[in-house]
């Protein structure tokens, strides 16, 4: 994956994207008063917001292209009530010698861990930085049926954002699921346009994430000594099923007593 494009594009992604995420994160966030361990921070969507308010943040990205973004926003929006740490690390494999009573991994980051191996050593460095009594959020998509049976070439739109100059963005996909590994080698395609409809610009982006079902993401936390507390099919707390969009997951430290 091409992290220096996807940080010049990220944002244009997320423009038009339903704020449900936003919303879930940011009320555990505030619910538990900080400070926020955020894995996979990218160009600071969820964390700045929270920055702002007064909390303390520290999010880990593996790319520094995606940090650099992320710090010049905070500079944008500077000063800050609160703070934004920003660390260059690993999911897999990172140490901040502390605890958090949130930890969260949004935007379906846990999938970018392209094995079962890689995601359980992801859960464990979260779970190695959540506090006795905290909260570990995260989410990604629920692999239905109709969308495991797409056509590895239909380019389908995602969506349309609108720019202040009467251009706008048009942002497409196509996904190619391997459904013995599980891994979608997918590309997300955005095409900026001039207000008479001119490409000005298109840009291909690879996405390669492997996907889970909800009774190994439930097997997985249990392995990392995590009790799912809860698990939604959308960010308003929504009955999971097959027509979900989402999986959405809060887990605990496990009792030991159970």
């Amino acid at each position: 994956m091409d992290y220096v494009a996807w940080a010049e594009w990220y944002d244009i992604f997320y423009a038009a994207a339903d704020p449900g995420d936003i919303e879930f994160y940011h009320g555990l966030c505030r619910a538990s008063g900080g400070p926020i361990l955020e894995i996979g921070v990218g160009t600071g969507r969820l964390a700045l917001p929270l920055a702002q308010e007064g909390m303390e943040i520290v999010g880990i990205d593996l790319y520094e292209s995606m940090l650099k973004v992320a710090q010049q926003n905070a500079l944008d929006v500077a000063p800050l009530a609160g703070s934004l740490k920003l660390v260059q690390a690993d999911m897999r494999d990172f140490d901040l010698k502390r605890q958090f009573p949130v930890v969260m991994i949004p935007a379906r980051t846990l999938l970018l861990a392209t094995s079962e191996e890689e995601q359980i050593q992801t859960l464990c460095r979260a779970v190695q930085h959540l506090a006795p009594d905290g909260t570990l959020a995260f989410n990604m998509f629920y692999p239905d049926p109709e969308m495991l049976a797409d056509d590895p070439d239909e380019e389908f739109l995602l969506e349309v954002v609108e720019k202040t100059d009467g251009g706008r963005y048009v942002l497409t996909a196509k996904n190619h699921f391997d459904l013995e590994s599980q891994i979608n080698h997918g590309t997300q395609i955005a095409e900026e346009l001039d207000p008479k409809g001119e490409v000005l610009r298109r840009q291909e982006l690879e996405v390669v994430v492997r996907y889970l079902y909800p009774e190994q993401i439930i097997s997985m936390c249990d392995r990392v000594g995590l009790e799912v507390i809860e698990m939604w099919g959308d960010f308003e707390g929504g009955e999971l099923n097959e027509e979900s969009d989402e999986i959405v997951l809060i887990a605990r430290h496990a009792d030991p007593a159970n």
